[in-house]
């Protein structure tokens, strides 16, 4: 019998196709930093990206009501209409990074814009939680904690926490 996957189980899945390892979370979320055009940005990991993946940028943050939307799928601030496809001006587009990368861990945004306050969301497998004051952290951090915690056959395949720093 053939039937439709759940939205969760889809959502765990397509996440496959941007998330496979902590490099390539790391690569995502810098390449969001530079499209928000950073000039300074910070990578720490712990645990080879097992335990804790972090990106901080002095770029030019995320509205507050756009912090929930910047975690659904399909949802980006690059793009809005066909034509747009045809002059790419960024490093990514799809809007697909932040809502996989949720997904499968816990992560918490923390972001404000020049003369704004800051603004926080945490997110735990795909389930966002309300926006939250928070300290000004002067553009955006994404804080990504155990990193494929839901789908383990997922997280089996990863290397040690040394050969996956390596590959950040």
């Amino acid at each position: 019998m053939i039937k439709a996957l759940s939205t969760d189980l889809r959502n765990k899945i397509s996440a496959g196709e941007v998330v496979e390892n902590p490099a390539s979370v790391v690569k995502e979320l810098i390449e969001n930093s530079l499209d928000a055009k950073a000039t300074e940005i910070t990578v720490v990991i712990e645990k080879g990206g097992h335990q804790t993946i972090q990106v901080r940028d002095n770029g030019l943050g995320i509205p507050r009501d756009d912090l929930p939307l910047s975690l659904l799928r399909f949802h980006t601030s690059k793009i809005s209409d066909v034509k747009d496809l045809f002059s790419i001006q960024t490093l990514g587009f799809r809007g697909e990074a932040l809502s996989s990368i949720a997904s499968v861990s816990e992560i918490t945004i923390i972001s404000d814009q020049k003369n704004s306050e800051g603004h926080m969301v945490k997110v735990k497998g795909g389930e966002s939680g309300p926006i939250q004051p928070s300290a000004k952290v002067e553009g955006t951090e994404i804080t990504i904690q155990n990193l494929f915690f839901n789908t383990p056959v997922r997280k089996k395949f990863l290397k040690t926490p040394r050969t996956e720093l390596r590959k950040v």
